[in-house]
């Protein structure tokens, strides 16, 4: 290195330091043309990119009788929604959704090859589980349904089977075509073609299509055939289909867990493959609030699975805006070409006979545009992420040797404190360059060390780059381009494949978390999670082209914005101009935001709807001889985005006489049909009128016996007669611990309720029947005595009586509810009831009430001394 009047440049080093560019006299500036043309061809990568996001085939024509039909699968979608919202326990799911599946299938056995057997099969089935989701929940299901086929070789003697699974029930208020009606469809479509002649296809191992009915409450169905139905024992692989949005590319979002056989043969088969385990690790973090039968194959089945689902529009998800016309063909086209290659690539795999044998631990996995999938296990990984850091590692050292100023501007660099230094072009771009591969290699480091399988990402900002740079020093050596043209191509080559890649998955999650955010609480503002997901989508997307941006003092007090290796290397006005433009479009952005403009409400033909769940509520407390205690009726209003009720208080008026409800007792007296209660800060309530309809099933618990058992604990056996779902919540009081239920095999946790009220969350959903059963609770008591909080045991016998209370509610839709722009106000059930628990004065009890809550319902039981 050599200095003159406070300029560092740089100079080649013979033969005996690495070579590089005489910066003095062939590159100080890159000329503008060179400039320009970088700037194109980057942004023609990106287009090229999006492009390949976006892009979807073309519906083959319902004539086509040997290949998948869009349009012939989109009927049977039809036929579904036709039957509009399909509660698990309506008629509409139970009788006319399961008939209408059966017929359908019963029509397709009747022109299936005389190769193969089909058979049909419908189970009934009751169980129960525990959940760790949201809140953590215990489920307890009667009579609900699963419609079956099973497709085998005639006089097959295989014993394994592939299993593909779709939901055929709804969420509350809407018809769901998404989620899960057109993946029915899909599956009906696949069974047909699969099926039937000219050209069936005969497995080597069987295939089970399970349609389930019961999803939407908490993933019970599935659980019924895997842990009960004796065709499951034969399952050795699975994939669920499912959706977070209508249309768009179905994702792979989840595989395994440690088969790299299964998600290997969707690369090697699948016409248009997309997925990334980087969307793996977001979902299985818990950031994404939702699951599904994925987690009950993976969890109770033991078995190896690929998880898909539609994610676009994510607005219209669990709302009465979820309808066919929101799905494209094309859209269905994609999945039904990928379902059918996948579902011949698997059946007829020697893998499927014994998966565990094949277990590679975690597998990393990611698309390239859609044209090809690279997979491969962890292990690899791990060795391919340990050899791209000794490599970096390695060239960080010759540079650093032989121009041991690079370190330091580098460092200084990335602190943003280069003010006064006089710096070549050259040099301030290849130190801002060797800074950024620090960073990025001390990132792949430490990633790889936690063994996270989205180290990956690193990968693809070490490895390419750096052979770009020296792809630039071999072409510098050699004279074969001129100095200029070399600099420009390395700089593209250097960042094509990781930014075309990356875009692509940072347009997926915008899609993914944009939607979320209102749906997903009131706890944290959205603006938090989705600044930090764009810093994150930049940082990883063009970390090379727009690194370190900072401002540089210049004369008279102008300040000219120094950003990108090409920026570094252009002249005066480009830096200016390219400057100017960014701070413009900061500057607009946040006016757009600041006046409102750019994230408005709207209802139809594009619907982004601000989702409140309202419900009429009448409840009522008895004491012990029938006399009312006290009766109140209301509306309670939850609010599902940070914003709560703000906006509505001028388009509503309705709205500013809420006033909120007060956190008491199990639970916080609002208890949900799911423990979500810790999204929300705040719950309102508006005095109305008495809702309650003349004839509704009302949830019944009794009390049936109490016992002393040789423990000194209690044992409380319950006859319940239930409608078609209840939730119940049970919350020991001070000094008292549940020991044994009669609900699961073990004791789980208890459900959080902000810190107060937390208790054991039951939900209970009936497909069909009476919902008579009992259950027990065995209940120990204890005394806190001394200053050594030690427990004693009270074994004295005790009074006990119990008081009921009833609250009734119905839900009633925000139909004609208007924001202040005169659009209506979608409303969406997500969550099925919020009902107030009023409180009285009761004696000192074991438990506080356990509450029952359904549609239109609540009740209370009290056991006290």
């Amino acid at each position: 290195m050599m200095r003159h009047r406070g300029v560092i440049s740089a100079t080649r080093i013979g033969t005996h330091g690495p070579a590089t560019l005489d910066t003095s006299s062939k590159v100080k500036t890159l000329p503008d043309v060179f400039t320009v043309a970088c700037i194109v061809l980057t942004l023609c990568l990106l287009g090229t990119s999006y492009h390949f996001y976006r892009w979807l085939p073309e519906p083959v024509a319902p004539s086509s009788s040997n290949q998948f039909s869009a349009a012939r699968a989109r009927r049977h979608m039809e036929d579904l929604v036709s039957l509009g919202a399909r509660n698990v326990g309506s008629q509409a799911n139970e009788i006319h959704a399961k008939n209408l599946l059966i017929q359908k299938v019963r029509a397709i056995q009747a022109t299936a090859s005389k190769e193969l057997e089909v058979e049909l099969l419908v189970q009934a089935t009751s169980g129960g589980y525990y959940l760790d989701f949201l809140g953590g929940m215990t489920h307890i299901y009667h009579n609900v349904s699963n419609v079956i086929v099973k497709v085998s070789k005639r006089a097959s003697s295989s014993e394994h089977a592939f299993l593909i699974n779709a939901h055929y029930d709804s969420s509350l208020g809407a018809v769901s075509a998404s989620d899960d009606a057109v993946s029915c469809g899909t599956m009906l479509e696949a069974l047909q073609i699969l099926t039937s002649e000219p050209v069936p296809m005969v497995p080597e191992h069987d295939i089970i299509f399970l349609f389930n009915g019961a999803e939407e409450t908490g993933l019970q169905a599935s659980h019924g055939f895997v842990t009960q139905h004796p065709w499951a024992k034969r399952v050795k692989a699975f994939v669920n289909l499912e959706a977070a949005g209508a249309g768009g590319r179905e994702i792979v979002f989840q595989s395994g867990p440690e088969n790299l056989w299964l998600i290997s043969i969707y690369a090697k088969v699948a016409p248009y493959p997309y997925g990334s385990v980087v969307v793996e690790d977001l979902f299985q973090s818990g950031l994404i609030p939702s699951d599904t039968d994925f987690r009950i194959f993976r969890d109770f089945g033991h078995l190896p699975g690929i998880d898909t689902a539609y994610y676009s529009n994510g607005y219209v998800y669990h709302t009465e805006y979820d309808i066919p016309s929101a799905i494209p063909d094309a859209c269905i086209q994609r999945a039904g070409d990928n379902l059918v290659a996948l579902v011949k690539g698997v059946a007829n795999s020697p893998f499927l006979a014994h998966p565990g044998d094949y277990k590679h631990g975690k597998v990393v996995f990611f698309d390239f545009l859609g044209l090809f999938m690279v997979v491969y296990p962890e292990r690899v990984g791990l060795i391919l992420n340990t050899a791209v850091v000794l490599v970096s590692l390695c060239y960080l050292y010759v540079e650093v040797r032989w121009s041991r100023s690079l370190l330091a501007m580098a460092s200084i660099h990335h602190c943003w404190q280069l003010k006064r230094a006089h710096v070549s072009h050259l040099m301030l771009e290849k130190a801002s360059f060797l800074g950024t591969l620090v960073m990025w290699t001390v990132l792949l480091a430490v990633f790889t060390a936690l063994r996270v399988p989205s180290a990956f990402v690193c990968v693809l900002w070490v490895l390419p780059p750096l052979l770009s740079r020296l792809l630039l020093w071999e072409v510098a050596q050699h004279r074969l381009l001129p100095p200029h043209l070399a600099f420009v191509l390395s700089t593209v080559v250097g960042v094509a494949i990781p930014s075309m890649l990356l875009l692509q998955l940072d347009a997926g999650m915008a899609e993914i978390f944009i939607p979320i955010t209102g749906r997903s609480g009131t706890i944290l503002p959205p603006e938090i999670p989705i600044g930090l997901l764009c810093v994150v989508a930049l940082f990883i997307t063009v970390p090379y082209v727009v690194r370190n941006c900072r401002f540089r003092r210049v004369a008279r007090r102008q300040f000219l914005f120094q950003t990108t290796s090409v920026v570094h290397m252009s002249s005066h006005w480009i830096r200016k101009v390219g400057g100017a433009l960014i701070v413009g479009g900061y500057v607009l952005t946040i006016g757009l935001v600041a006046m409102g403009m750019m994230f408005q409400y709207s209802g139809r033909p594009d619907p982004h709807p601000k989702r409140l769940f309202l419900q009429h509520t009448d409840h009522t407390l008895h004491h012990l001889n029938t006399s009312v205690s006290h009766k109140q009726s209301d509306v309670f209003v939850i609010a599902f985005d940070y914003l709560e009720l703000d906006i509505l208080a001028e388009a509503a008026p309705l709205y500013r006489q809420a006033r909120e409800v007060e956190c008491q007792g199990a639970y916080c007296g609002l208890p949900y049909y799911f423990p979500v209660l810790h999204f929300f800060k705040r719950h309102w309530h508006i005095l109305a009128p008495s809702p309650l309809p003349t004839e509704v099933q009302l949830p019944l618990l009794k009390l049936s016996s109490m016992v002393t058992l040789p423990t000194q604990s209690r044992n409380l056996t319950f006859d319940a007669e239930f409608p078609v779902r209840v939730s119940m919540c049970l919350a020991p009081r001070h000094g008292n611990r549940l020991v044994s239920w009669s609900l699961e095999k073990f004791i789980p946790p208890m459900s959080s309720a902000n810190g107060v009220g937390d208790c054991y969350f039951v939900f209970y959903a009936r497909g069909f029947g009476e919902g008579k059963f009992s259950f027990w609770l065995e209940l120990k008591r204890y005394v806190q005595r001394g200053e050594n909080d030690s427990f004693e045991e009270i074994a004295e016998a005790e009074d006990w009586e119990s008081t009921v209370k009833e609250n009734r509610a119905y839900v009633q839709r925000g139909e004609n509810d208007i924001c202040d722009d005169g659009k209506e106000i979608a409303v969406a059930e997500d969550w099925e009831s919020i009902v107030k628990e009023n409180r009285s004065s009761l004696p000192p009890c074991l438990i506080h009430p356990i509450s029952l809550h359904n549609l239109v319902h609540s009740n209370q039981l009290s056991i006290c001394q």
